[in-house]
């Protein structure tokens, strides 16, 4: 693999009277294309040691809930039996981080880790670090693997859009692409190492753990790796080609990939490799392979060079550029017609039937129609008392609602409804120079309510 993706964080070499490697996965919840798991496989083949895979499960991460915590389990589960058979030992812990790794570290040669982009991510790996520097004699070592190109490749700066980071991952993409190499382990030897929870009724470890249970689990969306593959092959076999029309809200052409994604129960690689070599036999027109390639690269990887470079990534007073809150600062006390609470919300009660669709799709699936989503928060930012109050209710809802919420995609998404990645427009009321989307757009430009009859019906589910 290109040695752009690991971090040797602690070298201390070969180290006497170890007993196995430990791959603490987190962030890259998968086998295939888990560039980290091949770089534990073939630490401890060198060192002709068995392999610890251990994950930890959070109950208190901020802002998951009962839907978050199904869908990633889902993969969890699927993972626990795919381990054995590979003749890799894989334990679930609960509980804080630290204090869950921190025991099997003790007899570990190395550890391997994920990479992470989020604040609390960052954080988790920094507290594993300080106590392996403090208590353990170990090789430590972070992986990335859930960017096609690993970031400080990119640049090592804040790109301004999509204009600006495209030419470089384009030059590097390919590459990057095929530098994954799936490696055997040859020690298959299963470590006398029980977890936490066998994760055999995902429902009562969700009630006996206090998550929060407010949202239910999605009954269209399920997790896992399999689940993943379904969606990536129906996306390719029924929807590819007719990716040109993926922004109609009435169609169904769009991946749903997101949500495997921010888990990483798939990667960006294996879709990207899988869509190209699945073009010529299903006869895919070039444009709309080059058109996903726009959203699931350059748009995806802009959204972690975001949060990556900009450390204040989910703040309203840091999310945007200088000319946007200018233009927002001109239009702060202009009159609202509409003032809605996000109480009006959660119940459909606005006088916008399309938005009220966007809402139920929302709310009852963990989905929403990415043209909808944009549409969905342009009209939030027009009914709200203040800008900080509509960027704080848009990050509330994607928080708690979406499968794929509290992620690089959200972040950089709600940034852009304030002019983050994107450019001044005609000024208008409220929005000033912010681009403004309206109802007779999507009535101009779609089938609008056959989208409202396709929401109306999650009510009757």
């Amino acid at each position: 693999m290109k040695q752009t993706r690991v971090n040797v964080v602690l070298d201390k070499g070969f180290i006497d009277q170890k007993k196995y490697v430990v791959y603490w996965m987190q962030q890259a919840q998968r086998i295939e294309y888990n560039h980290a798991l091949s770089y534990a496989i073939e630490e401890a083949n060198k060192y002709k040691l068995p392999l610890l895979v251990i994950f930890v499960i959070n109950p208190s991460f901020p802002g998951a809930n009962a839907r978050h915590f199904t869908f990633m389990l889902e993969g969890i589960q699927e993972l626990k039996n795919r381990f054995h058979l590979m003749g890799i030992t894989f334990i679930i812990k609960v509980g804080p981080i630290v204090d869950s790794i921190s025991p099997y570290l003790h007899d570990a040669i190395s550890l391997i880790m994920d990479y992470g982009y989020l604040k609390i991510q960052k954080k988790w790996r920094e507290d594993v670090l300080a106590d392996v520097q403090e208590n353990h004699h170990i090789n430590a070592v972070i992986v990335e693997t859930d960017l096609v190109v690993s970031f400080a490749t990119t640049t090592n700066k804040l790109m301004y859009s999509a204009r600006t980071i495209r030419p470089l991952l384009h030059k590097l993409y390919l590459d990057y692409c095929h530098d994954y190499q799936e490696i055997e382990l040859e020690h298959k030897t299963l470590l006398p190492f029980t977890g936490d929870t066998d994760l055999v009724d995902i429902s009562d470890f969700i009630q006996k753990n206090n998550i929060d249970r407010s949202v239910f689990p999605s009954a269209i969306y399920h997790g896992g790796y399999q689940e993943a593959v379904k969606t990536l092959n129906r996306f390719i076999c029924t929807r590819l080609h007719y990716y040109h029309l993926s922004s109609d809200p009435s169609n169904s052409f769009t991946s749903t990939l997101s949500m495997y994604l921010h888990f990483g129960q798939i990667s960006t690689i294996e879709i990207i490799n899988t869509v190209t070599d699945s073009a010529l036999v299903y006869g895919i027109p070039q444009s709309n392979i080059d058109q996903f390639i726009e959203q699931i690269l350059v748009r995806r990887e802009l959204a972690f060079n975001f949060v990556s470079y900009q450390p204040e990534y989910d703040s309203f007073e840091f999310c945007t550029d200088k000319w946007a809150y200018e233009t927002m600062q001109v239009h702060l006390y202009d009159e609202r017609e509409y003032i809605y609470t996000i109480k009006d919300y959660e119940e459909f009660k606005t006088h916008d039937k399309y938005f009220n669709a966007a809402m139920k799709e929302m709310v009852y699936t963990g989905f929403m129609h990415n043209y909808m989503r944009m549409y969905w928060a342009k009209k939030i930012v027009e009914w709200s008392h203040s800008y900080i109050s509509a960027y704080e209710t848009i990050k509330y809802l994607n928080d708690k609602y979406f499968i794929d919420g509290r992620d690089p995609n959200s972040y950089a998404g709600i940034a852009w409804i304030f002019g983050k990645h994107d450019r001044a427009w005609t000024e208008r009321p409220i929005f000033g120079k912010l681009r403004y989307m309206n109802a007779n757009g999507l009535k101009r430009k779609f089938d609008i309510d056959e989208y409202v009859k396709k929401c109306d019906k999650y009510l009757k589910k």
